[in-house]
């Protein structure tokens, strides 16, 4: 299919100009050839009216006086004219007294008239067709209808003339196309050439890079406009090139030197963990050690309030270790390598659920799996992440009588999103943004004991995987916890720049 959107701006140019211009000659033409048209037959209708009242008054004696002779001399009056055809003289009861007859077979109302003449013409005939004009005009003398003259004219002459007239418009309306052909070929350069300069500096500035080059201004027109407006953005466009770059060296130099100097804070991160988890920890377990060997051998010399003092140094302490512990856990899992791998998460849930009911054989919990669930993660952190969530619901539905815990997926607009769920304590839901920060609890540590750390360490995990995790509840009816991870990992920089919960394409379960 034709599309001229695809035609370069110079045959566009020509298109157009032609298209007016030929449709402009042949309007101007078909007014002209119309004009000349209704001329010629106006002439004609002048022309035999006259000369059919002529010979109808030439004819008033002659027709009283049945002077047959006379009669016929005038109807031959009108034989040396070319374009007559047939000329019939009727008395009132419409018999032929006078006539003549160039073309021997006539045919009017499907029938063959030999002499030419029809049988009852009309009064007041004045009518054309395609190859005649035909006139009547009636004999009245003395206000009494005596007879009626009948003229039949050719329209070949008038047929041939406006032929002639046609082609002569033709040949003229060729040669005013051909010729505005001719000088838009030549004029269209006046716009065609400074657009063409202009389109190439725009590609050799895009091939080169250079924005040092400027367009040629060649008019003073919209065009000349265009290309000054065209040059003062390239200006505009090297200036702040010449400061990107400036700014892009600079800003090459402040990434290496912050490039090294987290290289060494990662070094004292990894020197801390190493002293947290030798140099802190040895002193604690003293503490604890110590505390229990005053228990077991000085137990009995020791007051009530002593060993009340020992047991809370002692549970101090373990919960100093516990805190430990999870803080390095932590800090692993913001400095580990993902090694991503496809594997049944169903059997990672399944395996923890029965470390839980090992832990703690006495609870009675119904667990439901869903079967089949496969993900793609790095296998050792979502065993963190899901040793954490599934612990969680595992602690706080321990004072429900039927205690219940949910563990599957769903997919919804293309995400696969997991859920833990149960019908635990919960926890109110204006409080949600703190949920997974270091240290912000929901509950008092006399009622569930735990250190603030593992939510923010499962959301560490999610966003190390590029996911996202959140969660629903309503006070004493439970909670569910749901995470999904993207298939498609971001770039570093998005990396950087994600902050769980503030994806909108992300869908969110409702309650």
């Amino acid at each position: 299919m034709f599309k001229a959107q695809y035609l370069p701006i110079k045959k566009k140019l020509t298109m157009i100009i032609m298209t007016s211009t030929l449709l402009a000659v042949v309007l101007l033409s078909s007014v002209f050839i119309a004009l000349e048209y209704v001329s010629q037959r106006n002439n004609i209708i002048k022309e035999f009216s006259t000369t059919s009242k002529v010979i109808s008054t030439r004819s008033h004696a002659a027709i009283l006086f049945n002077d047959t002779a006379t009669l016929q001399e005038n109807v031959d009056s009108l034989i040396l004219h070319d374009d007559v055809e047939a000329t019939c003289l009727y008395n009132e009861a419409d018999d032929i007294l006078a006539h003549f007859n160039k073309n021997k077979e006539y045919k009017h109302s499907n029938s063959t008239i030999i002499s030419g003449c029809p049988d009852h013409p009309s009064r007041n005939l004045n009518h054309f067709d395609e190859r005649y004009y035909q006139v009547s005009e009636p004999i009245v003398v003395d206000g009494e209808p005596n007879g009626v003259l009948y003229i039949r004219v050719s329209l070949a002459s008038l047929n041939s003339h406006l032929t002639t007239y046609v082609i002569a418009a033709g040949v003229f309306s060729l040669l005013i196309i051909l010729t505005v052909f001719i000088i838009s070929s030549f004029l269209q350069n006046y716009i065609t050439t400074p657009l063409m300069l202009l389109k190439d500096t725009a590609n050799q500035i895009s091939k080169k890079k250079d924005y040092s080059l400027r367009a040629t201004k060649e008019s003073h027109d919209e065009i000349g406009d265009l290309v000054d407006t065209f040059n003062t953005m390239l200006s505009t466009i090297q200036e702040q090139d010449h400061v990107i770059r400036e700014d892009a060296e600079g800003l090459e130099i402040k990434v290496h030197e912050r490039t090294k100097e987290l290289a060494m804070a990662n070094k004292e991160l990894e020197a801390f963990s190493y002293s947290v988890s030798h140099d802190l920890r040895a002193p604690l377990r003293a503490i604890d050690g110590f505390s229990k060997a005053l228990l077991e051998d000085y137990g009995p010399e020791l007051d009530q309030t002593a060993h009340d003092y020992l047991k809370r140094v002692r549970g101090a302490s373990q919960k100093m270790g516990i805190l430990i512990s999870s803080l390095l856990q932590l800090s692993r899992v913001t400095r580990k390598e993902l090694k991503d791998t496809h594997f049944d998460l169903t059997d990672m849930v399944t395996h923890v659920v029965q470390q839980l009911q090992q832990e703690d054989p006495s609870r009675v919990v119904d667990v439901k799996i869903q079967p089949e669930m496969h993900i793609m993660a790095d296998p050792q952190l979502m065993e963190v992440a899901l040793d954490n969530l599934i612990g969680n619901a595992w602690k706080y539905t321990k004072y429900e009588e039927q205690p219940k815990i949910e563990i599957g997926y769903y997919v919804e607009n293309g995400h696969t999103i997991y859920f833990i769920k149960d019908n635990g304590a919960g926890f109110d839901e204006k409080y949600a943004k703190n949920l997974f920060t270091a240290f912000q609890r929901l509950h008092s540590p006399e009622q569930f004991d735990g250190t603030g750390i593992g939510l923010a360490t499962v959301y560490r995990i999610m966003h190390r995987h590029h996911g996202d995790i959140w969660a629903k509840s309503t006070l004493e009816e439970g909670a569910t916890f749901y995470f999904t991870l993207y298939d498609e990992r971001p770039s570093p920089d998005e990396e950087i720049s994600y902050r769980s919960g503030n994806n909108p394409d992300l869908p969110r379960q409702s309650n």
